[in-house]
């Protein structure tokens, strides 16, 4: 039977009748016979394409078989096992030599193979790579709309799936009657997943909502493949809450604990199994968010954390809730950031915070809606400090100040005494070198070695004579006793009288002095405005003698143990003395635009702040309080979704001492901190984000103050993944005041969801443990089984059952339009030949011989 698709070409035949008229019109000098043959191969040729563009099909029956074998390649399935299943198809497929055969290994995603040997070399991963399986999922939905998609057609279908069932990602339920609907049977074999007496945490089962500094339930579900002993422990960050050794019996445990967290906001715990021998470890960590209703907290980050309790207490006696942490414990990740309303970063030195937490504290800021408020103090300074880092960005002010470079004198004092022979020394005269590198070519630079007397191993100079310098300074020898006063004395002659805009002194010692008038010696230097700081090293230093002589030079005090850290100190030492962009100064701060924070404050009747941080302010930005010559001192502005402010002086018992006394340092702080902190969680919002295979499903209840829904809300859901990228996705109505969202989750950490508009505040967190991949259960039969039954196939099939017939046949649709189209090619390939040879010979057909009569000669007879 012959079918054909198209019949509008039906048209074109009616050429063939022009054909012929024209041959009878033709001026060749071809015979009749010549051109009836070459107009019947042009009819024919007509024909011929005709037919083919009606494409037309021949329909007959056949058996022949198409086989794909379908192999689940996933982390879960045991090397053993893949060995195994491969040897099982190879043998099956040589028994059943099927006409046409695919090989599928898949596990997130598939391969497809022609040669089975492939299937024993293919490139496996754990993430997504081009030409690779990612194993970090089993998605038997895919692999089978792959396996019949290349089926050969015209053949009966059969696909052979090899798996232990354990699917993580698509629904292969829902398509297995999509394949009973194609007639393609699927016959299963179940794979032996891994079985190394593995152990991991399957899930934690916690409230949604807790109350802060409450004891609230928690449930850790363990699987163990084998009985054994092991230890969970839960904790908040580095918080251990509970530590409990634990009995596993195989299969499912399920352990009760109580945990308190004193935190408000959502925040993520961490459970964590820990067995001895354990192989495999990436399931032994699980991750759960809870939200902890409570009053508004704040995360004070204080360089100097002796001095942490000035503001501290200032905040708590408000009722603001405050969590003191140094440089070395803030967070590197959002999430962390997420549990506090509004951060305070004071006195921290650049350097001592990393790219990653700057950038998370950015991304709070910006993206979540957080408050963010900078205290100078003497550790933060221009260029060398936070200029051009994610803290700048989101500051309304810039580090860098457009003057002239400052003049600059630095005089190192040192203690050349026999106790500081050996490394002490050696390190020392490196300290020195270090610190004329620092320094501008301008700049002046003088060194004083003392033991019971002193000497200038370099006299005050540029500091662009280095190399001599560097060299009269690896001179200095340890010995002799030890005398401070006559050294410090000399260095104060010296920058006596000297113009320059910065007149430092450093001074190391390790040892006890003679006793002297320092405090009137250097009290006398400082009202001269200059600067003296030390350096104690080692416990054998005078260090309340020391101490007192930064006190009273203005200048820093350091005790060091390791003279390891004495370079390290006199490079940060020279770089602060030299910025030029420390003012200690005594001024009043004046107000320049009157806000909510200052209310009750009396500024005018204010005591002077010591010191600021010079910096300039940001186009935008509003300058709220300013020292002399319009200098800023608190500044605001809008960053992202977050408010920030900086604030150039300092909070503690240096440039604010004399604030600390001050009634209003009591409102001040509180009242900007709570302006600068984000809205509290709005109660009328409820949002639910819920795990689903790969992705997080965002469900959200908007009720108003009558319990009605409240509905077209314009917001939008941001998401800042673990690396900390930022992804803005739409919500849409489902229904009644609800609305939803998805999102892919696939990276390790916590998600964290935040929802934005419509005066909308409400943020949740979805941590992401590990791949589901990584539940090791034995093969799930009973799915195995039902795909088999529901498509006709069969479960744990022989080569028999896969490739009986049992006189099944498939239609079988021949195609004819390509015999056409080489017939009408090689009738034009002759239409051609003969407009080229003469194949008949005889009288010349033209028109003139077929039209005009015979004529005789002779004469015309009249009678």
């Amino acid at each position: 039977m012959i079918e054909f698709e198209n019949y509008w070409p039906l048209i074109l035949l009616g050429l063939i009748p022009f054909y012929w008229w024209a041959r009878g019109r033709t001026l060749t000098d071809f015979n009749a016979a010549h051109l009836r043959l070459s107009t019947t191969i042009r009819s024919l040729l007509t024909v011929s394409l005709v037919l083919a563009l009606m494409q037309p099909v021949m329909n007959g029956s056949g058996n022949g078989l198409s086989v794909a074998y379908v192999l689940d390649v996933s982390q879960s399935v045991s090397a053993q096992a893949l060995e195994s299943a491969i040897d099982w198809i190879s043998q099956t497929n040589a028994e059943g030599s099927p006409d046409h055969s695919v090989f599928i290994p898949f596990a997130r995603n598939s391969l497809v193979l022609d040669d089975l040997e492939e299937l024993r070399t293919i490139q496996v991963s754990t993430r997504e790579i081009e030409g690779a399986v990612d194993q970090s999922a089993t998605n038997i939905e895919e692999s089978l709309n792959r396996a019949i998609r290349n089926l050969a057609p015209d053949h009966l279908k059969r696909v052979v799936l090899l798996t232990d069932g354990n699917e993580n990602a698509g629904e292969v339920k829902d398509f297995v009657l999509k394949m009973k609907q194609e007639g393609v049977p699927v016959f299963t074999v179940p794979v032996q997943a891994r079985a190394t007496g593995d152990t991991w945490i399957e899930t934690v089962m916690a409230p949604e909502r807790v109350t802060s500094e409450e004891l609230f339930p928690l449930e850790v579900h363990a699987y163990s493949q084998t009985p054994k002993n092991g230890t969970i422990e839960i904790r908040r960050d580095d918080e251990i809450l509970e530590t409990r050794d634990v009995e596993l019996a195989e299969g499912i445990n399920r352990i009760g604990f109580e945990a308190l967290v004193d935190e408000t906001g959502p925040i993520t715990l961490e459970v964590e199994l820990r067995v001895d021998g354990e192989r495999f470890v990436d399931n032994n960590t699980f991750r759960e968010s809870v939200v902890v209703d409570g009053q508004p907290r704040v995360l004070y980050i204080e360089g100097h954390q002796e001095s942490a309790h000035y503001l501290t207490d200032a905040l708590e006696l408000e009722g603001i809730e405050v969590d003191t942490i140094g440089p070395s414990a803030v967070p590197s990740t959002v999430d962390r950031f997420d549990a506090y309303e509004a951060v305070i970063l004071s006195d921290v030195r650049a350097d001592e915070l990393t790219p990653r937490q700057m950038d998370a504290m950015a991304t709070y800021v910006r993206d979540l809606g957080g408050g963010f408020i900078l205290a100078a103090g003497e550790s933060v300074y221009g260029e060398e400090g936070y200029s051009e880092t994610d803290v700048e960005e989101i500051l309304p002010i810039r580090f860098e100040l457009e003057r002239d470079k400052t003049s600059v004198a630095l005089i190192i004092v040192l203690d050349k005494s026999g106790s500081m022979g050996g490394q002490k020394i050696e390190l020392a005269k490196e300290a020195s070198k270090a610190a004329v590198d620092v320094l501008e070519d301008d700049h002046l630079i003088g060194i004083i070695a003392f033991d019971y007397n002193y000497y200038w191993p370099v006299r005050l100079q540029s500091a662009r004579n280095r190399v001599d310098i560097n060299q009269s300074v690896s001179m200095i020898i340890a010995g002799g006793e030890t005398n401070i006063y006559p050294a410090l004395r000399e260095a104060n002659l010296q920058l006596t009288g000297l113009q320059a805009e910065v007149r430092h002194v450093i001074l190391l010692s390790d040892g006890r002095s003679l006793p002297d008038d320092y405090i009137g010696l250097v009290e006398s230097m400082s009202d001269d405005k200059m600067t003296v700081s030390t350096v104690a090293v080692g416990n054998g230093a005078d260090r309340e003698l020391l101490s007192n002589i930064a006190e009273w030079g203005q200048g820093r005090s350091y005790f060091i143990e390791d003279a390891l850290m004495v370079p390290q100190i006199f490079t940060e030492e020279t770089q602060l003395a030299t910025q030029g962009t420390l003012e200690e100064e005594p001024f009043v701060p004046v107000v320049t635009k009157d806000v909510e924070a200052f209310k009750g404050i009396d500024f005018e009747n204010a005591p002077p702040l010591l010191g600021f941080l010079s910096t300039i302010a940001k186009d935008t930005s509003e300058v709220l309080l300013e020292a002399a010559e319009e200098k800023p001192i608190l500044v605001r502005w809008q960053y992202g979704l977050g408010k920030t402010v900086a604030f150039t002086s300092g909070v503690k018992d240096r440039w604010a001492a004399e604030w600390l006394r001050w009634e209003g340092y009591t409102k001040f702080w509180p009242q900007l901190v709570r302006e600068t902190m984000r809205r509290q969680e709005d109660g009328e919002l409820d949002m639910r984000i819920e795990k689903e295979g790969d992705e997080a499903h965002i469900t959200i209840t908007a009720t108003d103050e009558d319990g009605g829904f409240r509905n077209e809300l314009e917001s939008q859901i941001r998401v800042v993944d673990p690396r900390q990228n930022t992804s803005v996705i739409d919500i849409h109505q489902s229904g009644p005041g609800t609305y939803e969202a998805q999102f892919p989750v696939d990276q390790p950490g916590p998600f964290v969801f935040r929802m934005i508009g419509d005066e909308t505040n409400v943020s949740r967190i979805l941590p992401y443990s590990y791949p589901d991949e990584y539940h090791f259960y034995p093969p799930d039969v009973d799915l195995l089984q039902e795909v088999s039954s529901v498509t006709g196939g069969k479960f744990q099939p022989t080569a028999a059952d896969i490739f009986s017939t049992g006189g099944e046949t498939v239609v079988r649709r021949v195609p004819l339009w390509p015999y056409l189209a080489i017939a009408a090619l090689l009738l034009y390939l002759t239409d051609l030949l003969l407009r080229r040879i003469r194949l008949f010979e005889g009288t010349v057909a033209t028109e003139t011989t077929r039209t005009e009569p015979s004529r005789s000669t002779g004469t015309l007879g009249i009678s």
